[in-house]
């Protein structure tokens, strides 16, 4: 959804507006874009979202990253494969261009009870070669599902 709010110069809403983005209607959560680009219009939205093919429990956890192209209304996703989760997505800007950065994201595997730390390449989101490293994380420091984070440089 996209909220628009006009205010006049004493900071009263003169109009509110609410619009759908695009047709995705699958459920999605701890939405994320290259923070370099907050406050400004921007056009890449990335989320944790569900493929919705199990019977049991389709809408969580996510099982999937969705890329929204808010100028033209597509949808781009990328797949952690069967009986595996994902939390939240972490951008990580790398070049100049609004989508030229990583996603970093925890992904858990079920059948192992093992997290990985998955590197996406953010412009190749809904290609085959999106993945970039799927790092094994040790087994003392597994994340809970629904792990937080946030990407501060240094």
């Amino acid at each position: 959804m996209q909220v628009s709010i006009n205010l006049d110069t004493n900071e009263n809403c003169q109009n509110c507006t609410v619009n759908p983005l695009n047709d995705w209607d699958k459920a999605s959560d701890f939405p994320i874009i290259n923070q370099e680009y907050s406050g400004s219009k921007n056009k890449y939205v990335y989320a944790a979202t569900t493929s919705g093919s199990r019977r049991a429990l389709p809408h969580f956890p996510f099982d999937m990253v969705v890329k929204l192209n808010t100028a033209d209304g597509s949808a781009q996703t990328w797949s952690v494969g069967c009986r595996r989760f994902i939390g939240e997505p972490i951008f990580v800007p790398k070049g100049a261009e609004e989508d030229d950065g990583y996603l970093l994201i925890v992904e858990y595997a079920v059948s192992t009870q093992r997290c990985y730390l998955v590197v996406l390449n953010s412009k190749q989101i809904g290609e085959s070669n999106a993945l970039v490293a799927r790092l094994e994380v040790p087994r003392d420091l597994n994340f809970p599902l629904g792990f937080h984070g946030f990407w501060a440089p240094t």
